[in-house]
Parts: C-alpha cells; structure tokens; sequence
C-alpha cells in the first residue's frame, strides 16, 4: 500500500533529545497504515483538513480544531487536504513520565475517548500565544529549562481542559475515570501477550470481581468487553495493513495458543473469521 511521506516528518530523535518539540506540519508522518506514536501531542489546525481513523474511529479535524493525544494510541490518516497546516507540541516519553507527578490533565479519559474539540477563535488566539511561549522556551539554553516547560505544558492543558468545559461542557467527576483509562492505558500496552481479566485486575491489586464491576459501572462495558475490543482493534490493523502476514503469524503475535483459538476469538467480535475479514478488504 501507499506510505506517503510526511513533508514535516516528526523528528523523533529531536524529540527524544529536547524532551519537548514544537513544531509546523503540512501533512502526516504515513498515509493509510496505522502511526502509533509514542509521545504526549497537542495538536493545533490552522486551515485545511485531515480524515482519519483513532482507535477505529473515524475522526476529522478542521481549523481550530484542538486534539490532546495520549501515547500509544493508533491514528491512520485516510486523507489530508492540500492547504492543511497545523502546530505539534510534541512531548517525549521520559519528560511525559516526569510529568507523571501532576494531574496535568483531568479530562485524559475524555480525550482518550474523543481526542478533539473545536476552539472559539479568542481561545484559538489564546492558544497559539501559549504554544509561541513553549516554542521560545525550547530554544533557549537554561538550565531550569526543563522545569519551565513542564509548567508551560501543565498551565496549557488545564487553560485546553477549561475551554473544553466551555465548548464542550463538562461530564462530571472525571477523577474517577482514572481507573478505567489506566486501565485502557494497560490494555494497549499488554493486549498482545495478555487478554485475561484477572492479569489487569492484578496490575491494579484489585479482585477481578472488583476490578470488572468498578470498569463496568464507569464505562457501561465490561473489563472482557474492553480487552477484546482492542485486540480485535489491532487485529484488523494487521490484517488490513500487512496483507502478507499469515493468520497462524497473527495468531502468534497474540500469544494464541494456536490459529484455531485465534479465529474463534475474532469471530466473536465480527462474526467472521479472520481470512473472511480479510477477503472483505
């Protein structure tokens, strides 16, 4: 399949190196095959549009569309129009677990579900004035730089948790959805060696009677529900984007104990088989 390439491509090691990135994007780093991304994003379209999938959701963004993006969560994009432009704070993995320390956003369950919103155009303003403030701060050599742009970054997201409040109006306690995006955080991280209850129970020290009943009562899904929702999320990716993988491959990177099994799993979710999923493409 096509991989086009991005004519900003996100500069990992940059990244990696400077902990937080700003910066200008015209398109997306691949077309048609799923990005996983592992830093913390906040997203900024100026103009123009992009069509994509989150997790197999189908999203849009246009101007002064706004997008918090936790790490590890899949995004294809399908199509990105010509004019499109838009502004990355790009955040990497060890400064997002330094910033682990402050509830830096009570809205992640939110926008693990829904990553984006769309701005007025005084809060748009408001916005590109902090990200110009994080951008300059990057560029400089201080040594309490670090410091200064984890507090850029925090005073950012609750300035984008408040406009979601007035744009999109609240939901209620977010605090305790924190299990339940642990949660999903784990699933993403362990769903292809782990699809069992009682394991996510035990990362949490909970019972998995507990543990489920606590997941059903925030999300309305149980914890199995959930576990086999994204294992088949990325199963479809694999069949869909790696045309070559074998279905017994696919089974193993799953920790099947055999194809059979593996199938079986599938057709629960799709009502069909993996090979007739495959033939649907």
């Amino acid at each position: 399949m096509k991989n086009k390439k991005n004519k900003s491509t996100l500069n990992n090691n940059l990244i990696v190196e400077m902990g937080v990135s700003a910066f200008d994007v015209a398109d997306f780093p691949v077309h048609h095959i799923p990005y996983v991304s592992p830093h913390y994003v906040i997203s900024v379209c100026h103009s123009g549009s992009l069509e994509a999938e989150y997790d197999a959701v189908k999203v849009e963004f246009h101007p002064h569309d706004i997008a918090v993006i936790y790490p590890k969560h899949t995004i294809i994009a399908h199509k990105v129009s010509p004019d499109y432009r838009a502004t990355l704070i790009a955040v990497s993995e060890e400064l997002y677990s330094k910033m682990g320390r402050l509830n830096f956003s009570g809205k992640r369950y939110i926008y693990e579900q829904l990553p984006h919103f769309q701005l007025t155009d005084s809060q748009y303003e408001d916005v590109l004035s902090y990200i110009d403030t994080i951008r300059r701060i990057t560029q400089l050599s201080l040594r309490s730089r670090e410091d200064i742009v984890i507090s850029c970054i925090y005073l950012l997201s609750q300035i984008i948790d408040y406009y979601h409040d007035c744009t999109v109006g609240t939901t209620g306690d977010n605090n305790k959805k924190s299990l339940s995006h642990r949660f999903y955080n784990a699933i993403i991280e362990n769903c292809m060696r782990h699809r069992d209850v009682q394991f996510y129970a035990c990362l949490f020290h909970l019972t998995p009677k507990y543990f489920s009943k606590v997941i059903q009562q925030q999300t309305g899904h149980t914890a199995g529900y959930w576990i086999q929702h994204y294992v088949v999320i990325r199963a479809k990716q694999i069949l869909t984007y790696e045309p070559d993988t074998s279905v017994q491959t696919i089974a193993d990177r799953f920790n099947f104990p055999d194809q059979a099994s593996f199938c079986r799993y599938f057709k629960r979710s799709t009502g069909l088989s993996p090979s007739q999923y495959r033939a649907t493409l």
